[in-house]
C-alpha cells in the first residue's frame, strides 16, 4: 500500500478543514491487469481519513473515505466498453501520475455538504441585544 502526503494534493487540500489536529492521510494499492475487454487495465482502491467541517454543526470531523475503481487503459474509449457503468477508462500514456489520478478520485467521492453520522449539538447562539428597528420610527412620531 502506498501513501500520498494529503498537504501535496492542493486541490483537495483547499477543501479540507486545515485547523483541525484531526489526524489525515491517503493510502492506496494499483494493480494492473488484464481486463475482460482484452485490454489493460488498472484496479484502483483508496482508503482515505481527511478532516472537514460538518455542515450541520461546523465542528471538524474525519471523513473516512472506501473507494475502488477499475480502470480500461487504451488510446481511444473501447466501443464496448460504452454500456458500462462500473468501469472507467484512462488515455494510454508513458508515464502517468498516480497521484494526481488518486486526487482526481478523491475531489468527486468528498460530499458537497459532509455531516456526522450522529446527531450534532446545535450551534450555540450568542444572545446579543439588537435594537429594534421600529424604535427610530417610534421616536419620529412623538
Amino acid at each position: 500500500m502506498h501513501e500520498i502526503d494529503v498537504d501535496s494534493c492542493e486541490r483537495l487540500f483547499d477543501l479540507l478543514e486545515k485547523n483541525s489536529t484531526l489526524s489525515k492521510s491517503i493510502r492506496y494499492t494499483l494493480i494492473g491487469s488484464a481486463s475482460t475487454f482484452h485490454l489493460p487495465s488498472l484496479d484502483l482502491k483508496v482508503e482515505a481519513k481527511l478532516p472537514v467541517l460538518c455542515q450541520r454543526c461546523l465542528q471538524p470531523m474525519l471523513l473516512n473515505l472506501s473507494l475502488s475503481f477499475e480502470y480500461v487503459v487504451a488510446d481511444v474509449e473501447p466501443a464496448a466498453f460504452e454500456g458500462e457503468d462500473d468501469i472507467d477508462w484512462v488515455a494510454a500514456s508513458r508515464e502517468m501520475n498516480v497521484n494526481h489520478l488518486v486526487e482526481d478520485e478523491l475531489l468527486i467521492a468528498i460530499p458537497i455538504g459532509p455531516l456526522h453520522s450522529h446527531t450534532c449539538k446545535p450551534p450555540i447562539q450568542e444572545a446579543a441585544q439588537k435594537p429594534n428597528p421600529f424604535a427610530v420610527l417610534k421616536d419620529l412620531l412623538k
